[in-house]
Order: structure tokens, then C-alpha cells, then sequence
């Protein structure tokens, strides 16, 4: 047994030392920080981080067209599911109608716009239709917010389940829950039978949140990341455009009721991607092997260790579609949880946490509130799809920027910080989807307050900044959240994804109203002032995140250099 070595490095020494430390050639130098790695050895070759293993099982060690299939299956189930989520909690109104006892096909027959003064904007258009009977609007509005909560909720069981049977088993139940729970929606006569339905497609919706991306770090290197977490943001965009324009002409000629069936079966075709597609990839690594420390012999001019079936035998067909493959790890579970409740207080998760929030709060408000807009300006309920076409128009640019674009800055920064890769690098690059969420909410307000004289264009600017500033900063966030701690990955996902939910719930609650009160402008604002003060605190966490990951989550240790295999090793 080779002797361990624990560095404890002070901060201050710490900040010293960064200029004047090599770095080894098997990438441990003495940069020991969790959270910070050694992108790049000696020569300005990439490293591997996290270290691979010789082991064939190793998710890492998958071939690229293994690892591709796998993401673009979750992508699209995790694309469909939320938009499945966001197209039909946004068709509340017509669920008033539906209950109220009013065939909601009759909206095709009214002019919406005429129900109001030219340009006066109606938070609640369908007031005058409604108002027969029926349920509460409060109750009925729990079709959109309690599936939200249960979202939320959900990712604080799923993961620590995940962590202790794996991540395809979880996934899979996931998706069943996805499909049963909308089929049964579709087939509800009662609004609570429909609300029960909806929180059990919430379930199925929430492996998208923590689960999905953890899942995804499991497979890829960090240099790739920003890549692959925008490759499944960005997907949304394809199918909300395609329910988004369907979704008020399907209500108002087939029923509401269509919806349902339709988003079930395109899941069920999903769900059947992930059996085939989504091999286990629950690895248990050490803290070396997540900081990209050598601890298994890499021969000389090579990045990696060459597989070694003879000793770990080879992948087989359990490895690739077992459902429990590596065994029970209860202990690890429990574990989690409790880091879940321990890093919630890390003050990089709150900042996280809160970002993603105050997105949710605005995209949320923005849906609930835009119809009412396009409304005043004379667009009729079959052409108010057409709104989530700045969606799919920012899809693209979701991928450049918190895909391709992050990653190139990131990675850049590292070369010219001698090789040395940090969390932190990936904030300067965070400015930029924050900006447009600032300048799309303003345009958005600015649109809302003064319809009777702004171009209906404004507020669809207005939804494309918002849609590529939450959909960007929600990818970048992630990356930068496993980041910083690669040994918590699976709790600091689970407070980011539930928080966020819980966060934009409570800011969202009361958007219909404060819109009233204060004006859209001056409510927007509010949405808008807190994203800008969150930005404040990006120079603060640039120059000092190191440090609060240190205090926080320690060291890493280092090993002595592995032995160099014999040849009858293999």
C-alpha cells in the first residue's frame, strides 16, 4: 500500500504559490484546491479530467459515438419533457373554460382582442368567458404551479436514489412516470384527478433537473462539458416550437385532451431511446481521480490508461443494458443527503441557486404574462403559438454561447494561466447571458407598459434575450457548480435544480398581480434589478472563489506515481 500525502495549503500561501509551482508531468503538481485541476501538462498538451481508469466499464472509457447517442437520447427526452411541462402549464386559461363547463373549441371563434379597448392590456382575457361557474381560478392555476413544486421536490429523492442503485434505473422509472402520468391526464374527467396526473408527469419531468445532468458529467471530460450541457438545453428549442405553434390550434379544433396523447407517445418512443441507448454510468471516483491526478500508469506520450480486460474484464451486455450493474451503495446515498443539506450553505451554490431562480421567476412570468400582450395587439388564440418562435430562434445561440464559446474561453484562460484550470473560469463567460437576461426583461417590461404604442416586435425581443440568457446561464451554471465541487456533484445538482424550482415559485407566485400593481415595467424591473445585483457579485466570486472552495471543501490528496504495468499484466 503506497503512502498518502495530505497537503494543507493556507490561502494566502496558497495565492503565492500559483506563479511559482510547476506542474508535474503527470499532472499532480501541488495546485491541491478541489475544484482546480491541471487542464494542460508541460508540453500544452489537454489532459483528461477527470482521470480515466483501465477499467473497460469505465464510463469514460466509452467510444465518442457511444457517448453521443447516449446524450442526444437524453437530450430528447429531457427536451420533451420540459416542454411538455411549459406548453401545457401554459394552457391554464383554457382549463378555466374546460371546468367552467365551456367547450374551450369555442376560442376559435372569438376575437380575444375585441373583449378589450384597442391596446389595453388584460391580465386575465378570458375573465369574461369563464365567469359561468366552475372551480376557483386559484385551484385551477394549480395545474401549472404544483407540478413546478414537484419538480423541485422530486430531484431531493432521485438523486440519492441514483447514487445508490444507479442512474439508469432512476432514469428509466423517470420516463415511465413521464408517459403514465400524461396518458392519464389525457383520460382525467375530474380537475383533481387532472392536477394528481400532472404531478406525476412532474416526477418523470424531474430527472431532467439534477438527473440528466449529473448523468452527463459522468460521461464526459471536463473540457467537453459546456457542450454537452448545451446540447440538451439548446434541444428544447426544435420541440417547444413544434407544440408551441400546434398547441392553441390542436385546442381549438382537436381539444386539449390531443395534447396529452400526442406528448405521451412521442415520450413513450423517447423512453424506449433511453433502454437502448443510456448505458449505467454511476462511477465511484477517487478525489485524485476527479482532480485528474495520474493514479493509474499512463505510458509516455499517451493520455490515458490502455484498457486492461484481463484484469477488470471486459464490458458485456449487463454493463450496457443491465439495470442494477454496479451494485447497491446505500451508504453513498445517505452520504449524499447529507451533503445535499451541507453545500446548500456553500456560498458559490447560493449564488447558483439564486441565479437560477430569479431565471425560472422570469421566464414563468414572462409566459404568464406575454399573451396578454400579443392580445391587446390584435393576435388571435390559434396564431399565439407563433410567440415561441424567439425560442427556437435562440436555440443556436445557446449552443455557441454556453456550448462552444464557453468552453473555448474557459480552456483558453487555462493555457495562459500556465495549464491551471478553475471553476472561476467560467464566469467571465457568464456575463454574457446574464446581460441579455437583464436587457430582455427591460424589453419586455418597456413592451407591456406602453402597448398601445410599441411594436408587438419589442416584446418578442424581449422573450428571445430572456430565452438565451436562462437557457445559456442555466448550462454554464451547472458546469460551473460541478466544477467547483467534483466529489459533490450529485447534492450541489440537487439544490441548484430543487431551489431553483422552489425559488421560482415563490417570485412567481404573484407576477399576474404585480404586473397590476406596479406595471410591467416596474415589475419587470424588480425581475430585472435583482439579475443585475447578482451580477455584482461575479468580480467577487472571480477573484475570491478559490479561496471559499478551499475553506468549504478542502484538499486534495496526492499519491505517489503509479507503477509502471509488467508485461504479463496484460
Amino acid at each position: 500500500m503506497e503512502k498518502e500525502i495530505v497537503y494543507h495549503v493556507s490561502p494566502e500561501k496558497l495565492e503565492r504559490l500559483r506563479k511559482t509551482e510547476s506542474v508535474s508531468s503527470d499532472g499532480s503538481g501541488a495546485e491541491l484546491v478541489i475544484g482546480s485541476t491541471n487542464l494542460y501538462d508541460e508540453n500544452g498538451d489537454m489532459r483528461l479530467i477527470p482521470a480515466p481508469t483501465p477499467d473497460p466499464s469505465d464510463p469514460l472509457n466509452l467510444p465518442q459515438w457511444r457517448k453521443n447517442t447516449a446524450i442526444g437520447a437524453v437530450a430528447f427526452f429531457g427536451a420533451l419533457a420540459l416542454s411538455a411541462e411549459a406548453i401545457i402549464g401554459a394552457l391554464v386559461p383554457v382549463f378555466a373554460l374546460e371546468y367552467a363547463g365551456i367547450d374551450p373549441k369555442i376560442l376559435s371563434q372569438v376575437d380575444l382582442s375585441l373583449l378589450n379597448p384597442p391596446g389595453v392590456v388584460n391580465l386575465d382575457p378570458l375573465a369574461p368567458l369563464a365567469a359561468l361557474g366552475g372551480p376557483p381560478l386559484w385551484k385551477i392555476s394549480l395545474l401549472s404551479s404544483l407540478p413546478l413544486l414537484t419538480n423541485g421536490i422530486a430531484s431531493y429523492f432521485l438523486v440519492p436514489l441514483s447514487i445508490s442503485i444507479g442512474r439508469r434505473p432512476v432514469l428509466l422509472a423517470c420516463g415511465m412516470l413521464a408517459w403514465i402520468g400524461g396518458l392519464w391526464a389525457g383520460f382525467s374527467h375530474s380537475l383533481t384527478t387532472h392536477i394528481v396526473a400532472r404531478c406525476i408527469q412532474a416526477i418523470g419531468a424531474g430527472a431532467v433537473e439534477a438527473l440528466i445532468p449529473l448523468l452527463v458529467q459522468d460521461l464526459v471530460f471536463i473540457h467537453q462539458r459546456n457542450r454537452a450541457f448545451a446540447s440538451i438545453w439548446s434541444a428544447q428549442g426544435l420541440i417547444i416550437v413544434s407544440l408551441g405553434i400546434a398547441s392553441p390550434l390542436i385546442v381549438s379544433t382537436i381539444g386539449w385532451r390531443f395534447l396529452y396523447f400526442l406528448t405521451s407517445g412521442v415520450a413513450i418512443v423517447a423512453w424506449i431511446g433511453l433502454l437502448l441507448f443510456v448505458p449505467e454510468t454511476r462511477w465511484i471516483r477517487s478525489q485524485q481521480e476527479l482532480a485528474g491526478k495520474t493514479v493509474h500508469y499512463v505510458y509516455p506520450g499517451e493520455r490515458r490508461p490502455r484498457l486492461d480486460e484481463a484484469t477488470y474484464g471486459p464490458r458485456t451486455k449487463k454493463t450496457n443494458f443491465g439495470l442494477i450493474t454496479f451494485g447497491i451503495e446505500n451508504k453513498e446515498a445517505v452520504r449524499s443527503m447529507i451533503d445535499t443539506a451541507r453545500t446548500m450553505f456553500f456560498p458559490i451554490i447560493l449564488w447558483a441557486m439564486a441565479v437560477n431562480g430569479i431565471f425560472i421567476a422570469l421566464q414563468l412570468a414572462a409566459a404568464q404574462t406575454g399573451t396578454s400582450v400579443l392580445i391587446a395587439k390584435g393576435w388571435t388564440f390559434k396564431t399565439l403559438g407563433l410567440a415561441v418562435l424567439p425560442i427556437v430562434i435562440a436555440t443556436p445561440f445557446v449552443y455557441l454561447i454556453s456550448g462552444f464559446a464557453a468552453d473555448k474561453i474557459s480552456n483558453v484562460i487555462a493555457k495562459r494561466n500556465g495549464g491551471r484550470r478553475e471553476p472561476e473560469n467560467h464566469l467571465p463567460a457568464m456575463v454574457i447571458p446574464l446581460a441579455f437576461g437583464v436587457i430582455g426583461t427591460l424589453l419586455f417590461g418597456y413592451a407591456g407598459s406602453y402597448a398601445k404604442t410599441t411594436h408587438w416586435i419589442v416584446l418578442i425581443l424581449g422573450i428571445f434575450f430572456i430565452s438565451l440568457g436562462f437557457l445559456s446561464a442555466n448550462t454554464m451554471i451547472s458546469v460551473y457548480a460541478i466544477e467547483s465541487y467534483p466529489q459533490w456533484a450529485g447534492p450541489v445538482l440537487v439544490n441548484i435544480s430543487s431551489w431553483r424550482c422552489i425559488i421560482g415559485f415563490a417570485m412567481n407566485f404573484r407576477a399576474t398581480a404585480w404586473a397590476q400593481q406596479f406595471g410591467f415595467l416596474g415589475s419587470f424591473g424588480i425581475y430585472a434589478g435583482v439579475l443585475g445585483g447578482l451580477m455584482l457579485f461575479m468580480p467577487f466570486l472571480y477573484v475570491y472563489g478559490k479561496r471559499l472552495r478551499m475553506r468549504s471543501a478542502g484538499t486534495v490528496k496526492s499519491r505517489k506515481a503509479p507503477r509502471k504495468p509488467e508485461f504479463n499484466d496484460y
